[in-house]
């Protein structure tokens, strides 16, 4: 296990701090419970939120000891392999919310969540995504726990349910401002029906994460077959342009009537989470992206090797997205008329990405058969 430097804090993460920004911790799994390291994060102001992914887990009960004993007492319980992954994530995730309840208490509930996700067969069936969401919560049995639900085919439909039943839902795969703007309906709306059933809004807590890597590749990927020089500059472009509209759509929503009136009702704000799911970063290419998408009230998730990175660096520039909606808008026009349409292939990067979170979970599957 790599040696943390004992002086964690540098000009770096001090100043992400002063923009407001929050690092979560991309690649979680029961390794990181070994000798206190989690905790040194956490008590060190790096870490103050946790995705636990099924690649990482599955990693880990492939190559080392960590898990094998509870696997033993599963394996004779007569428990199916999806039971046991669910049983293994939720033992993860308590310990990960148990470390993370310091912060979750003094920030009250801003920060110090676990988002942890259910079985991607299920993103068809909202009622069973319900259901599944609401068990693995209850096994979790912990305040500081998020559910995650891909945006994609019925996942809008279930987070609405479960958050106006008070489960937390970290939505995810979110590629176009149209999907965000959906997804934050999604939450004033189920903030509503739990007041109306006479709960408190605080008790409701939403973020949404975007991954501008996948859009950047699958751009990149059309706009290389273009022969026009002008649509070969817009290589790199899309994902930034898109980060800053979404953004200032963040900005408008908590500007509105609408939210003035939730937040009157104790409303907390649904967190933007800027990661690149179902796919390992490298240090450069997560620090990169953090450099480019820095603004208030914002999250990262980061892999390990880029916490690791960043206790060395400098500083990045400061705030990167706020104010910065009409170029970004220019570059979206230039693109449609190189004749990409972000909408029509943020639903193409949705299906993707659910089978990158299909293939995951299929692995960690196979790693507890054969653990």
């Amino acid at each position: 296990m790599t040696t943390w430097p004992r002086s964690k804090r540098n000009g770096a993460v001090d100043q992400l701090a002063a923009e407001g920004v929050g690092l979560w911790l991309d690649d979680y799994h029961r390794g990181w419970l070994t000798g206190g390291s989690l905790e040194r994060l956490v008590a060190d102001g790096l870490v103050s939120g946790i995705v636990s992914r099924p690649a990482a887990v599955a990693r880990v009960i492939s190559g080392t000891t960590a898990y094998r004993d509870q696997l033993n007492e599963l394996s004779t319980a007569a428990a199916s392999a999806e039971e046991r992954v669910y049983a293994l994530i939720a033992e993860d995730a308590r310990a990960a919310c148990t470390a993370l309840e310091p912060v979750f208490r003094a920030t009250k509930g801003m920060h110090g969540w676990v988002s942890l996700g259910i079985a991607p067969r299920l993103v068809a069936d909202a009622k069973a995504m319900v259901d599944y969401s609401r068990r693995l919560a209850e096994m979790v049995d912990r305040p500081n726990v998020l559910i995650r639900i891909p945006v994609a085919s019925r996942g809008l439909t279930a987070a609405g349910d479960l958050l106006a039943h008070r489960v937390g839902v970290h939505v995810t795969s979110v590629f176009s401002v149209q999907r965000y703007a959906q997804a934050v309906d999604t939450y004033f709306r189920s903030l509503e029906r739990a007041t109306a059933d006479g709960h408190a809004a605080s008790a409701v807590t939403s973020l949404v994460s975007l991954d501008i890597g996948h859009l950047n590749a699958s751009v990149d990927a059309l706009l290389d077959g273009s022969a026009d020089p002008c649509a070969i500059a817009l290589r790199g472009q899309a994902g930034v342009a898109t980060a800053r509209l979404v953004y200032h759509r963040y900005e408008e929503s908590l500007g509105c009537a609408h939210w003035r009136s939730l937040v009157a009702d104790g409303a907390r704000p649904q967190r933007l989470l800027w990661t690149s799911e179902n796919a390992p970063e490298s240090a450069r290419t997560a620090l990169d992206r953090v450099e480019r998408l820095i603004a208030w009230m914002t999250l990262h998730a980061l892999p390990r090797a880029a916490f690791e990175a960043l206790v060395r660096r400098e500083g990045f520039r400061g705030d990167t997205l706020s104010g910065e909606h009409g170029s970004a808008g220019q570059v979206m026009e230039a693109l449609g008329r190189a004749g990409i349409v972000i909408d029509s292939l943020a639903r193409d990067l949705e299906a993707a990405a659910v089978e990158r979170e299909r293939a995951a979970w299929d692995e960690l599957l196979t790693a507890v058969q054969e653990g």
